[in-house]
């Protein structure tokens, strides 16, 4: 199995870092190079489909698992 590594610095280590960006109403998740701070993807800051559990859960709906 390959190993992923950063496009910049080729190091293999990364990190999440919590931002919100300018004009923005809400934070994500940016996956980062941890020795360089390259961004290589983003991510939701929360976790959706727990958050839709949860929602469902207290309107009484019962989820298929």
């Amino acid at each position: 199995m390959a190993t992923s590594s950063c496009q910049k610095c080729s190091s293999t280590h990364f990190e999440m870092k919590e931002a919100k960006p300018t004009d923005s109403k809400y934070k994500i998740m940016f996956i980062q190079c941890s020795s360089c701070g390259a961004v290589v993807g983003v991510s939701d800051c929360y976790n959706i489909p727990s958050l839709l559990e949860k929602i469902a859960a207290k309107l009484g709906f019962k989820l298929l698992s």
